[in-house]
């Protein structure tokens, strides 16, 4: 038979195990992954998005970018001479949705990332090029929506011409407008992407009812951190 002050002391123990194996939980993937290097943990961030999902907030929408599933490839990682920051190089294949928007996209996608409390963590998200480039996309839609040329020309690239022709007039006299992107696919490139959008246009002319789908190729350039359309709009 075990004395109390030997309970007590077996007690004693128990608690600085159970102690130890919960901070050994917390504190053991951030020493394994210091101990392998950034360049392990920034890959260790991404593959885990894989299992999450991602939910990027596009500016000008009432509802996010969301993956039904994703994945990164062929990820190389650039470390800064300081050891603060460092670019995450990858393969992106993207399977999601922007509300009714089908959105799919396979290419080359760049991360940045910066080390905060001690952990490497994306500087903004995960997919920055992709979310530029559907943030662009998304602000065209509204503009053809509105009918607003403004609006359209700020999201050309220098050297782009406006809209124009009989397409845009057309789109310009029609009442109850309805400009859908019901899917956009989406190849991104180092400086450029490429985009296949379906679409469809519902509304009323003075001389008849409209409701047409089509599809157009769409180019866009990357200027500084946002992605413009170039050579056109429509």
């Amino acid at each position: 038979m075990k004395t109390t002050e030997e309970w007590s002391r077996f007690g004693g123990a128990l608690i600085v195990l159970l102690a130890l194996g919960g901070a050994l939980a917390v504190f053991a993937p951030r020493f394994l992954g210091a101990a392998a290097g950034p360049e392990a943990e920034i890959i260790t961030a991404l593959k885990e998005t894989e299992v999450e999902g991602l939910s990027l907030p596009v500016p000008g929408s009432d509802v996010p970018l969301k993956s039904r599933r994703h994945r990164f490839a062929r990820i190389t990682v650039a470390v800064a001479p300081d050891g603060e920051r460092a670019e995450a190089f990858a393969t992106l294949d993207f399977d999601g949705t922007l509300g009714r928007t089908e959105v799919g996209t396979d290419g080359v996608e760049r991360v940045p990332f910066v080390r905060r409390d001690g952990d490497w963590v994306p500087e903004r998200t995960a997919a920055p090029r992709l979310l530029a480039v559907v943030t662009a996309l998304e602000s065209r839609r509204r503009a053809l929506q509105a009918a607003d040329a403004d609006a359209l020309a700020r999201l050309a690239a220098p050297g782009t011409p406006g809209v124009g022709g009989p397409e845009w007039e057309e789109l310009r006299q029609m009442r109850a407008r309805g400009y859908r992107a019901e899917a956009w696919y989406v190849r991104l490139e180092r400086d450029d992407a490429i985009v296949t959008e379906h679409w469809r246009l519902q509304g009323a002319l003075p001389s008849r009812p409209v409701d047409t789908r089509g599809e157009r190729q769409l180019s866009l350039t990357l200027r500084g951190d946002e992605f413009l359309f170039s050579p056109g709009l429509m």
